[in-house]
């Protein structure tokens, strides 16, 4: 084994020396001696010894305190103080800079080794807990990091889930304009057959079809914005924002005979607002405002519009008239969008797993990553809260968030 290096920092020679013998029979070391402590750091600096044997009055223009304030600072070297003088302003000054030993002269030989070993198996230990801390730190980054990955896929899978259902209310709300167009384009041809294809009839059609396709043209431009990531965090409307997803799925809910509403509780809002194709502007006034991920809130809102849906379906004939309400409410700096349906509820033994990964009630039909998903964006990416409970006719999805104030 090698031997353990010491530095005596001493401006006595003949102390510094006799130091030196006593150091070296005890089986360790000396790399040099110096009187100053600038020579100490600029000696630490080349050499790394393993301790310092440090007088606090020395030569230059810093004492032994500041000198081993400055190594402790930037060099990882332990230090033990061997002095003649001792008050409790010293000892305070001395404790700052963390000694590994503190020793009056004149000292007997066994309490110098005793000292030494000592700060060398403290330095030891500390070494090996600041690398076992570092390695630790570095694990913790690289599971988050991996977590942060897995939540990114997914995202990504539950978005690929959620363009099933927009393509579904596409498909919904363009089937109105489509056999428009096509009526438009029989109604021409069997006008120029009769004769009565003029131009104010030409111009009609002409205005009627292209209002027909600039509706459809709006449509894809929704569902474009809606599956767009926000980039940063900002304040938006929440009306609007629930809003524009409920006009979005509205036809394919009604299709299923299921209603869906939005209303507004807060003392401040003008009235209730029963959802219909037409209305695009959310009529509770005025808007509440949060700051967050708009378009990935969207689709929070539709992950649990649609499973207020798909839990109504599942009824059957049990459920008359399917049901499905989003309450706006505001309490003190919080907003409570609650999302209810009249499906009977959920199992109580289901609740605690809603959220987890890949769980699903669903069977093979669900991926089990919506609700999930919509946990991480809700809390983790705007600092809010989501859960569920069971209300009187069925399930109540709760989201709180803070609300955004200017």
């Amino acid at each position: 084994m090698d031997k353990k290096s010491v530095l005596i920092v001493e401006d006595e020679f003949i102390i510094a020396n006799a130091i030196k013998l006593i150091i070296q029979d005890m089986g360790y070391s000396v790399i040099d001696i110096v009187s100053s402590g600038e020579q100490a750091i600029e000696l630490v600096k080349t050499s790394t010894p393993d301790i310092i044997l440090m007088d606090i009055s020395l030569n230059g223009q810093m004492d032994g305190i500041e000198t081993a304030m400055k190594i402790r600072v930037s060099l990882d070297v332990p230090v033990i103080f061997l002095t003649s003088h001792v008050n409790d302003a010293l000892l305070q000054r001395a404790k700052l800079t963390e000694p590994f030993g503190y020793l009056l002269k004149p000292f007997q030989d066994k309490e110098l080794q005793t000292n030494i070993e000592m700060a060398l198996n403290r330095h030891n230990m500390e070494s090996k807990l600041k690398e076992l801390n570092r390695t630790l730190e570095n694990r913790v980054k690289e599971e988050v990091e991996l977590s942060r990955q897995k939540d990114y896929l997914l995202i990504q899978q539950s978005k690929m889930a959620s363009m099933g259902e927009m393509i579904g209310a596409i498909a919904h709300q363009w089937r109105q304009p489509l056999n428009a167009v096509a009526l438009y384009v029989q109604d021409a041809r069997d006008a120029y057959g009769c004769g009565e294809l003029d131009k104010a009839y030409l111009y009609e059609m002409v205005e009627n079809t292209l209002r027909q396709v600039e509706f459809m043209s709006n449509t894809i431009n929704d569902f474009t914005n809606f599956f767009k990531p926000s980039k940063e965090r900002m304040p938006f409307k929440i009306n609007t924002a629930i809003q524009e997803v409920i006009y979005l799925v509205y036809d394919l809910f009604t299709e299923s005979g299921i209603k869906i509403s939005l209303s507004c509780t807060y003392p401040e809002a003008v009235r209730k607002t029963t959802v219909s194709q037409t209305q695009a502007i959310c009529l509770c006034k005025p808007e509440l405002t949060v700051e967050g991920f708009e378009n990935e809130f969207k689709q929070v809102i539709l992950n649990v519009l649609c499973n207020a849906r798909d839990a109504i379906l599942s009824k059957g004939s049990a459920v008359e008239d399917g049901e499905i309400s989003v309450v706006l409410s505001k309490l003190a700096d919080m907003i409570i969008v609650e999302v209810r349906d009249n499906a009977g509820g959920i199992p109580t033994e289901v609740l605690d797993k809603l959220f987890e990964p890949y769980f699903t009630t669903k069977g093979a039909a669900g991926t089990g990553i919506g609700l999930y998903m919509s946990k991480i964006i809700i809390e983790s990416n705007m600092g809010g809260k989501i859960y569920a409970v069971n209300g009187e006719t069925g399930a109540v999805f709760t989201i709180e968030l803070n609300n955004f104030t200017a």
